[in-house]
């Protein structure tokens, strides 16, 4: 059965997309035991045992297929950077069902996944399908639970005036627009990666000192995401718009698809107040922009006004590699060209939604590395277990890793100052 990409279409052509889980699993677990857990998951979700079937008029949709086209391997490589260095060097063969790969050592997993594999909750709900299929639990098939236009709230439907706008640029790109196909999926892959490799920096907080972090939070009226978010800001006071995704399961499924949505807000740190009062404003944004449907399910209704083919071709033009004047216009206008690009990103996936312990086994030290997508430019990443909490900054290799360090260092001084 077909499903077609919607909301997800964005994921298709941008070059920066992979996501990653590094894991350590407690109970002495083989390489092998956990490369036949990874298969068996594979299994049992409807995602993993699909393709993406790119038509020639540019159709794309999710079919699925009799065998999963994912990889699960064993690897000698300890460290979760060389891997991730490596393999996002080398494009998912999307086209056939590569759309997850996992590594495995002894008591330790490297997950990689295309964002068409879903996003970072449907990665930890795959995470949950190994280790219960390492458990020997036998594992319950799930389905492709894709976001579609009847997904939101009556209240959350856009003014008609946001159609009007991408009908005129639709019209525009069926006089002058083309579609793209595998070659350019393999394209634009070559022309990014030839140019970037992945940085990854990162802190761990223990259990006591999430514990002191989430009283201090407490005292002062604001979640952990605004902590964090107010602790970056500070860092970089220059810093003055930063998106978050935001959850959109209604119905609380665990199946493998994007359903994130996403907000951002503009504020610039104020160095005359102090942290709590900074945090305080932070907190009331992101609280008003969640408390509106309109603005929380705002760009997973807006992207898919404009035609997909139109959609492709800004991620073609962003690198260089497609020239047209409306194409031109809307990447400027969405932040992929001219200046507008979002300086920082936070993906905060709280406490994760799945167990630490699986029978004999139990993981640990997860860390979790979203994408530095095209239009940001900076990326935190952000997970909870029993054990602690763990936090990523990825950039790429093309920006002053000095400044970089001791951007991430500032930030980290900042939150430990709260212990």
């Amino acid at each position: 059965m077909r499903k077609e990409l919607w909301s997800e279409r964005v994921d298709l052509f941008e070059p920066n997309i992979y996501i990653a889980f590094a894991v350590e699993i407690e109970g002495n677990p083989t390489a092998e035991a956990l490369v036949a857990a990874a298969e068996a998951a594979f299994a049992a979700n409807e995602i993993t045992m699909s393709r993406i079937v790119l038509e020639a008029d540019g159709t794309a949709y999710y079919e699925r297929m009799d065998k999963s086209g994912c990889r699960a391997e064993t690897t000698e490589q300890q460290d979760f950077r060389a891997l991730l260095c490596e393999n996002e060097k080398k494009s998912f063969d999307i086209g056939q069902g590569e759309l997850v790969r996992v590594f495995a050592g002894d008591g330790r997993m490297f997950i990689m996944a295309h964002h068409l594999a879903g996003d970072g909750k449907s990665i930890t709900y795959l995470l949950e399908d190994i280790m219960n299929a390492l458990a020997g639990v036998t594992l319950a098939g799930k389905g492709l639970p894709l976001i579609t236009a009847a997904s939101f709230p009556k209240n959350a439907k856009l003014p008609v005036f946001f159609k009007w706008y991408a009908d005129r640029f639709n019209r525009k790109w069926k006089k002058s627009g083309r579609a793209f196909g595998w070659e350019d999926y393999r394209r634009i892959h070559k022309a990014y990666w030839e140019k970037h490799s992945s940085r990854v920096l990162c802190e761990s907080f223990s259990a006591e000192e999430v514990k002191e972090l989430r009283k201090r939070m407490k005292e002062m009226g604001i979640s952990m995401n605004t902590f964090l978010t107010t602790a970056f800001l500070a860092a970089n006071t220059v810093n003055a718009c930063i998106g978050m995704p935001v959850d959109a399961r209604a119905d609380g499924n665990r199946g493998m698809a994007n359903q994130a949505t996403g907000i951002s807000i503009d504020y610039a740190y104020q160095s005359g107040k102090t942290f709590a009062e900074n945090a305080r404003v932070v907190h009331g944004k992101v609280q008003e922009k969640l408390r509106r449907p309109k603005n929380r399910y705002f760009i997973l209704q807006f992207m898919p006004l404009f035609l997909p083919t139109l959609i492709d071709s800004v991620l073609m033009h962003t690198y260089d590699l497609y020239e047209n004047e409306t194409t031109h216009k809307l990447a400027q206008i969405l932040g992929y060209k001219g200046g507008k690009t979002r300086e920082l990103g936070i993906t905060n996936l709280t406490r994760l939604d799945i167990p630490d312990v699986y029978g004999g086994y139990q993981i640990r030290n997860v860390l979790f590395v979203p994408p530095v997508v095209s239009y940001a430019r900076h990326i935190i990443g952000v997970c909870t277990t029993g054990d602690g909490m763990r936090v990523s900054y990825h950039f790429m290799s093309d920006a002053d890793e000095e400044k970089e360090h001791a951007f991430f260092e500032r930030a980290v001084k900042t939150m430990r100052e709260l212990l």
